[in-house]
């Protein structure tokens, strides 16, 4: 439908599996409500923006800590929910909303502490209505210390027939299914395997994390104050093999804590155990996910592992889509019958398997660019498309001269509302810098790119958001910023220093071209997410 809001695409929910993190926040969630009703002098940082700003677009808005898996396998989506704690039904209305989810296929949980399952009675908003009660469980896997604990807090939901003379009352249906907490039981839910890692959560105690993925390792441990020796070696390079993806409890920013990992012990966690990269959860209101994200940046440089702050809402796609762009000239005066026509090449591109597309004109009228997200794809099947587009394209010069086109994935990005997409919708301005490196290797291109990305987007008034992306056919690095409006835009451009500084620096490095558009045209009202954490293959 033209107009519909659009997200940078780097992923799909059409067809790939991916993780969303319903909640990264610790037990009392962020804000913490004593910083609000007994506000100190000055006032909290973080909790203070819950007042201002929106949830959906506050990165410091944190629920009780929660993952959930939408498996993709065979053409059906299985939604695996991890944990189910005080904050689920925010969480539902959220982001399952957010997200276009339509229910749970099971859960697992790592423990039975109120912040992993008092949401438990709120299952019944994601099972289908039945007054009677006759549907079909949810399957719920815990461990049997958890199951005795569940049984007095819930003992409506473990119940499984009614005594004499008691009525039907709607409640959640659960199939409890009792897993053993070591790493040499796995077991399935919803077609997929977990090892279960037992970890300390304080001295006393023995809490789950869980290693999941088929082609890739994925560790998600959200209560730990200690690695026991067998679960370390599991997850660790040195030991079992390494981690994609290592998601890890983070309390505190500072100090220690008898149950639970701060910074500097997930930190040098991460240093032993060696994962591709980490994404940190359980969050307090210590955190402020920018500022904090920043300071991970230089650590993850320093230390060649990327470790970053997850955030609720984030959705870490498995497989990432490609990016395509076709760039035309309008011949003569029919900008708008290209226009019309790109229209519907977006129309058959879909039956190519595009998911979703969008239109550029320059402000001058003078270029128009077709944007397309696709799913990966191998290289020949790739180059086997672009030739058919091109072709297509091919047949119109009477309107429109193909000049320039490829293949891109997004590497880096930022949006002042911390999600991680840039999204745009019919009428709002991009700004597009195309860079043609003078060598084969865009490593430095690239980089210098993200050097500016960083130092500069937090400073820039009136910029939605920034994405870098890297061509993948040609050696061509290119940034799309999405801004409020063509004033912004202009003002930024009249008054920074990014024509006299900035574009020399580049200019360097490859051939640079840069123009302002709008956005006129966007294919559905599908949301692709644009992921700013590197890709993960499940």
């Amino acid at each position: 439908m033209d107009g519909s809001p659009f997200e940078l695409d780097l992923a799909s929910n059409g067809g790939s599996s991916s993780l969303i993190f319903l909640g990264t926040g610790c037990s009392s969630a962020v804000p913490n409500a004593r910083c609000l009703i007994q506000p100190s002098d000055p006032p909290c940082e973080v909790c203070s923006q819950a007042l201002t700003v929106p949830p959906e677009r506050n990165p410091n808005y944190r629920c009780n800590t929660s993952l959930l898996i939408d498996y993709y396998q065979g053409d059906v989506h299985k939604y695996i929910l991890i944990d189910v704690g005080k904050t689920f039904r925010e969480q539902v209305l959220r982001w399952f909303t957010y997200h276009k989810i339509p229910c749970v296929d099971s859960i697992i949980l790592t423990h039975e502490h109120a912040d992993a399952v008092l949401g438990l009675d709120d299952i019944r908003a994601v099972q289908p209505f039945s007054p009677m009660n006759d549907i079909e469980p949810t399957p719920i896997y815990l461990t049997q210390f958890a199951m005795d604990s569940l049984a007095e807090k819930f003992p409506y939901l473990v119940q499984k027939k009614l005594k004499e003379g008691q009525e039907v009352r709607r409640v959640a249906q659960l199939d409890w299914k009792i897993i053993e907490g070591h790493h040499e039981k796995p077991f399935i839910a919803s077609g997929l395997e977990f090892v279960p890692l037992p970890v300390m959560h304080g001295e006393d105690y023995t809490c789950l994390g869980f290693l999941f993925g088929q082609k890739s390792r994925i560790a998600y441990i959200s209560d730990i104050s200690r690695f026991p020796p067998s679960t370390e070696y599991v997850i660790s390079k040195s030991g079992a093999g390494q981690l994609d993806l290592l998601i890890l409890d983070t309390l505190y920013k500072v100090g220690s804590h008898n149950v639970h990992f701060c910074l500097t012990q997930s930190l040098d966690a991460v240093k032993k155990i060696q994962p591709k990269r980490a994404l940190f959860i359980g969050l307090t209101h210590e955190f402020n996910h920018h500022k904090d994200n920043q300071e991970l940046a230089e650590w993850s440089k320093r230390e060649g592992i990327p470790v970053q702050l997850a955030l609720d809402g984030l959705r870490v796609f498995i497989d990432f889509l490609d990016i395509s762009f076709f760039v035309l000239r309008p011949v003569g005066v029919f900008t708008d019958e290209l226009i019309s026509t790109m229209k519907y090449f977006s129309f058959h591109a879909e039956d190519l398997g595009c998911l979703s597309s969008s239109l550029f004109k320059s402000i001058h009228g003078n270029l128009i660019i077709w944007y397309g997200a696709w799913m990966k794809r191998s290289t020949e099947n790739r180059k086997t498309l672009t030739d058919t587009l091109a072709s297509e394209l091919s047949r119109i010069t009477n309107l429109g001269i193909l000049l320039n086109y490829g293949f891109f994935e997004a590497y880096v990005g930022e949006s002042k509302d911390g999600r991680p997409a840039a999204r745009f919708s019919t009428g709002d301005t991009i700004f597009l810098v195309a860079m043609s490196s003078t060598s084969d290797d865009t490593t430095k291109l690239s980089y210098a790119c993200l050097a500016l990305l960083r130092s500069d987007f937090s400073k820039e008034d009136g910029v939605y958001s920034t994405v870098c992306l890297k061509c993948k056919d040609t050696p061509m690095v290119a940034t799309l910023q999405v801004w409020k409006s063509l004033q912004a835009c202009y003002s930024w451009l009249i008054s920074s220093d990014y024509r006299n500084t900035y574009m020399p620096y580049i200019r360097l490095l490859a051939d640079t071209q840069f123009d302002i558009f709008k956005v006129v045209y966007v294919s559905s009202d599908e949301v692709l997410n644009a992921d700013f954490v590197p890709s993960i293959n499940m």
